[in-house]
């Protein structure tokens, strides 16, 4: 009996120190190996190929506009339109030929000047058309310009002519004629008047 009691009453051993190591060598080979698992995958991310593809040859050259009236970047001595005699219903008419020498499409329009030195205001009693014709027909001085007024054409002189943009493609042309008559019921007043006009077309590329 006593040998019995005695037995129940011994503590239980705790594990033994080889059962620890081998237990945490475990942890260790388990952490370890998820090390190298991850690894791997990190590794994985960095090896994918790649190439390149390099495009050349593309080329811009800027187009020009070149506005001529009758083929000429100045135009003097235009007299078409002259006359020293004019009284009132008289017409004159003269044609301009009108070209975009460049190799860009543009847009012009036209305003004209016209003086009054003397003081009589001849300018105020001239009437304007502008039409496309080609020529001008009849003799002075009662020459006219066939065909209808071009769109945005002024009947006035000293402003705007063609206050509407006229489209001219890369080395196209087109004529206008202009006619100038001295209004039927212009004052007496007006006699030995005179006035100087000058004709200016600019030109754009803006085409909007």
């Amino acid at each position: 009996m006593t040998s019995t009691g005695s037995r129940r009453g011994q503590r239980r051993r705790p594990p033994q120190p080889r059962l620890r190591r081998g237990l945490a060598s475990a942890r260790v080979r388990a952490a370890l190996g998820l090390g190298v698992v991850l690894s791997a995958f990190v590794t994985g991310t960095f090896a994918y190929w790649s190439d390149a593809v390099a495009v050349s040859g593309a080329k811009f050259t800027a187009g020009t506009i070149d506005l001529r009236v009758n083929n000429l970047d100045t135009v003097t001595g235009y007299t078409s339109l002259n006359i020293s005699t004019m009284v009132p219903g008289n017409s004159m008419a003269g044609v301009l030929t009108i070209r975009n020498n460049g190799t860009a499409p543009l847009k012009y329009t036209a305003v004209t000047t016209a003086t009054n030195t003397d003081g009589k205001n001849l300018r105020g009693s001239l009437v304007v058309k502008v039409t496309g014709a080609a020529t001008a027909t009849g003799s002075s001085p009662a020459m006219t310009c066939g065909g209808t007024a071009l769109t945005g054409s002024q009947t006035t002189l000293n402003g705007s002519l063609l206050s509407t943009a006229r489209m001219l493609a890369a080395g196209a042309s087109e004529t206008l004629c202009v006619q100038i008559t001295l209004d039927a019921a212009a004052s007496t007043t007006l006699q030995g008047a005179t006035t100087d006009v000058v004709f200016t077309f600019n030109a754009t590329s803006d085409l909007a």
